[in-house]
């Protein structure tokens, strides 16, 4: 009898001490929660556009550098966001959204100094290098920045390569703007347009992916060596744009990092 008696409670006692543990871990998950939706991570618009092999979509999925090592930051900072959250756009659209707002991401963009005021930052993910592209075959050589003009030069919209352009005066009128990377490739190898402003290592994706020998192109100027970054809308609360970058710092000292930007060579 006595026995039964200290048997309930001590059953008693470990009951009580596991509801309380239970609760607490769930009121600290609710205000997690809580918190997370009070700064607007919980309703943030995340979008990307193609530009392998940073970012890109296969079969509708999300993927490439920049989307996994976004989505391996944000788990480290405690950052809910799945590999479904990120919808893809072309990237005038997109950049038109985040500098509106409310809570947008845009990714990834090269940071430079007229974008600098526009946008809150986090990064750097990798770097980048935004050429002037050229065919082999036309022997093209620029020796001067005023060179530049004389030539037909295709561009994507709002893209890095258009912005550094405009920087050098060259008016959107006497370029090919397009939203489609692909097209551009298409008109530079049908020699349409003579030079193509835009990141080295994506160009030569979509070469590719044309069927064509990305060998048979070279760079011609070198129009920017910079890096790419997420980008935010400036309404965007700096609390979680903290955590991600710390996410991101720790991810980039470790071998994952590099495991990630090897994967898509």
């Amino acid at each position: 009898m006595k026995r039964s008696a200290f048997i309930g409670i001590k059953v008693g006692g470990m009951t009580r001490r596991f509801y309380r543990a239970l609760m607490l871990f769930l009121l600290v998950g609710l205000s997690a929660e809580a918190a997370l939706a009070e700064n607007g991570w919980l309703s943030l618009h995340v979008y990307t556009e193609e530009f392998p092999p940073y970012n890109y979509t296969e079969s509708g999925i999300a993927r490439g550098i920049s989307v996994d090592v976004l989505l391996e930051a944000a788990e480290a900072a405690g950052l809910p966001l799945e590999r479904k959250d990120i919808r893809s756009l072309p990237w005038a659209r997109g950049y038109q959204l985040v500098q509106k707002g409310p809570g947008v991401m845009l990714f990834a963009m090269t940071r430079s100094t007229a974008r600098e005021p526009l946008f809150k930052w986090v990064g750097p993910i990798i770097t980048t290098r935004v050429v002037l592209l050229a065919r082999k075959a036309r022997a093209l050589k620029l020796n001067a920045v005023s060179e530049i003009a004389n030539y037909r030069i295709g561009a994507i919209r709002d893209d890095i390569g258009h912005l550094l352009l405009r920087d050098l005066g060259i008016a959107d009128q006497d370029l090919q703007l397009s939203a489609n990377a692909v097209s551009i490739a298409h008109m530079l190898s049908k020699d349409r347009i003579d030079l193509w402003a835009y990141d080295e290592v994506t160009a030569a994706w979509f070469i590719k992916r044309l069927g064509l020998n990305s060998g048979d192109y070279e760079a011609v100027y070198v129009l920017k060596d910079g890096e790419m970054y997420y980008a935010f809308s400036l309404d965007v609360d700096d609390q979680p744009l903290q955590q991600l970058q710390t996410g991101l710092d720790k991810l980039k000292q470790q071998q994952r990092y590099l495991d990630i930007i090897n994967q898509y060579k």
